[in-house]
């Protein structure tokens, strides 16, 4: 009978280390919950995070000595973004990571949850307002002013308007409306300059995770209706078409 009940704990602890261990240590006040499909953005150890913000808590994830082979680092990723939803963090910034070894079976990591603590700049124009100033008889307007549609995945809409409220800048791009639910409408996405001849701009371009990205516009097409945004090497180029 002994025997049998040291069979049993042992059966259990062999199930039970199957899983990773985690470890949630809360900093400050949780906001509210997102939604399953709120996109919290992922910042590796060697990057600096773009926005100022503070850690609502810190989380590990460990292996057992009987943790079987099989993790990824995709499905530990999955596991910190499924607390930063929780707790209702904007962002997960990874402070450490270990690879699976000959002792250990899966990823180890330690993360802080985050929450952007700025106000985003926005442009308070409707699109109706947008459409009003594009349209008006007497408002001489630059090429590169407009309504523009992103070929990425979220389907932005992109408004583009003459704004010299930062030195160096001549235009302001502005989300006219998208599918991505941490963007909202007015939210800045372009900073832009004329550059050394008409049609050429040159500025930022910030990546849905808010990271920027320096950009050398051209306006193309058969009526310069078009301009692309080359990403990296693995990812598909943004183009823009004007409606």
């Amino acid at each position: 009978m002994e025997t049998k009940h040291c069979l049993l704990l042992l059966l259990a602890a062999l199930l039970a280390g199957c899983t990773t261990i985690t470890r949630y240590e809360a900093r400050t006040s949780a906001g509210p919950a997102r939604a399953a499909d709120y996109p919290v953005y992922l910042y590796p150890k060697e990057m600096r995070v773009p926005r100022p913000h503070e850690i609502i808590g810190t989380m590990t994830i460990r292996d057992t000595p009987f943790t079987v082979f099989g993790g990824s680092f995709e499905s530990e990723v999955a596991q910190l973004r499924k607390r930063a939803r929780k707790v209702g963090a904007d962002a997960v910034h990874l402070t450490s990571v270990e690879k699976p070894d000959f002792l250990h079976a899966k990823y180890r990591m330690d993360a802080n949850l985050i929450r952007f603590t700025d106000q985003w700049e926005n442009v308070s124009l409707t699109e109706e307002e947008f459409r009003t100033y594009l349209n008006a008889p007497d408002q001489p307007l630059d090429s590169i002013e407009g309504i523009w549609q992103s070929s990425d995945a979220m389907q932005s809409r992109i408004g583009i308007i003459r704004n010299d409220t930062k030195v160096g800048r001549h235009f302001i791009g502005f989300i006219v409306s998208t599918q991505n639910p941490t963007w909202q409408r007015g939210d800045k996405k372009l900073e832009l300059a004329r550059g050394e001849r008409a049609g050429v701009y040159r500025g930022f371009y910030f990546l849905d995770d808010y990271r920027r990205k320096g950009v050398a516009l051209s306006l193309t097409g058969s009526r310069g209706n078009v301009f692309v945004i080359p990403m990296s090497d693995d990812e598909m180029p943004l183009i823009f078409s004007k409606e």
